[in-house]
């Protein structure tokens, strides 16, 4: 016999985002459900970099940053955990002076907006900030209260206190089929359970695409699988987060004195086994930028090596709103590799936007109707 279960809403997707969403939904009295395929919330949100950065956003990006960032330091008032939160800065250091100009104009763009959280330093200042970087530099740009967090913890306080807020979790959950009609939505699920609600949120990650496709909306969304490296421990040398302008390159001590390095190297992915593999040759690559501009790292050991499965749209900025053909449809995914530290602020904006009420913040620039729009 088929098990039909309804909700006010329904999220596809237990992720950080989708907890996130679920979490304020719950506390504004919403029934919540949120669906799951894995045995346990996994892929990006939790073994992602960490990075709390709203140095170099897109500028779309940088007021939903800015007021997220506010809230990292709250957040064992938020969800009673702190997340690992660790704001020891970001540094983006040029190389060059072609990259320096792009700096100074990029921090006027963003000053132009209203932003000051971006300030440029001069080569001193980074030698400074840096001492182990070895590389030309012609100066940078910082955010001095950026940082880093644990992503596993935090996607963990995120889903635990919305569990207690009265969001109702499904595991081993894949969804199948959506359809819509006078009585809302029915979602069926890989083993024939029903769920149904007036509303479905899709935060669907890397399956963000799939899940759209389902009830005919296009979302130019591809899995993509990124992959890091983690060392043993070291004696601390380095304490903001570290990037190098036009190099692919994400470098960073943890408290424990391990480094964790990222970069956006590829690894393969497996779509059809939803598995990835590391490319040996990206992670040499990695490696031999790290002990190019930090010597210090060239006898270290590498103890782990992984790649996450990521969801990256066209244009490299999220879609976070309703679908233009079906009401009471929202899609919050695509967040390209960037989302981890938006995601405090995603769930107050999009509970808005699913309760009807006018979201603190604009959501116009992350339009699903953008895709659409005739090339001039």
């Amino acid at each position: 016999m088929i098990n039909e279960k309804r909700a006010d809403i329904i999220i596809v997707g237990a992720g950080l985002m989708g907890a996130s969403i679920a979490l304020n939904l719950s506390r504004a009295g919403k029934k919540v459900f949120l669906l799951e395929k894995e045995i346990n919330p996994c892929h990006a949100s939790a073994v992602n970099a960490g990075g709390l950065r709203r140095l170099n956003r897109a500028l779309e990006e940088i007021p939903v940053s800015v007021a997220a960032m506010k809230m990292w330091p709250k957040l064992p008032e938020i969800v009673g955990n702190d997340c690992g939160f660790q704001p020891v800065g970001q540094v983006r250091i040029a190389p060059d002076d072609e990259s320096m100009a792009l700096f100074e104009k990029r921090v006027a763009e963003v000053e132009a907006l209203g932003f000051f959280h971006e300030e440029l330093v001069s080569s001193a200042e980074i030698k400074q900030l840096v001492p182990a970087y070895t590389g030309s530099c012609k100066g940078g740009i910082v955010a001095r209260s950026d940082g880093h967090a644990l992503p596993a913890q935090t996607l963990r306080a995120f889903f635990n206190a919305a569990c207690s807020a009265g969001t109702k979790p499904f595991t081993q959950c894949k969804v199948v089929d959506i359809s819509h009609g006078k009585g809302g939505f029915t979602v069926v699920v890989e083993d024939g359970r029903h769920f149904t609600s007036e509303v479905v949120i899709n935060c669907g990650g890397a399956w963000g695409k799939n899940i759209a496709a389902l009830l005919d909306d296009r979302l130019p969304l591809e899995p993509v699988a990124l992959s890091m490296m983690v060392t043993a421990r070291m004696e601390r040398f380095i304490h903001p987060v570290i990037g190098v302008h036009g190099r692919k390159l994400s470098f960073k001590q943890m408290a424990n004195g391990t480094v964790v390095i990222g970069g956006a190297h590829k690894a393969f992915l497996d779509k059809t086994k939803e598995q990835t593999t590391i490319n040996i040759s990206e992670v040499k690559k990695s490696a031999e930028t790290v002990m190019k501009y930090f010597p210090i790292m060239a006898k270290v050991s590498i103890v782990r090596c992984w790649a996450g499965i990521e969801g990256v749209m066209s244009d490299g900025l999220p879609v976070i709103d309703q679908s233009q053909t079906t009401p009471g449809l929202f899609h919050v995914c695509g967040f390209s590799a960037h989302g981890f530290q938006l995601s405090p602020m995603i769930g107050r904006l999009v509970s808005s936007l699913v309760l009807g009420k006018n979201p603190e913040l604009s959501l116009a620039a992350f339009s699903i109707n953008r895709f659409n729009k005739p090339k001039i």
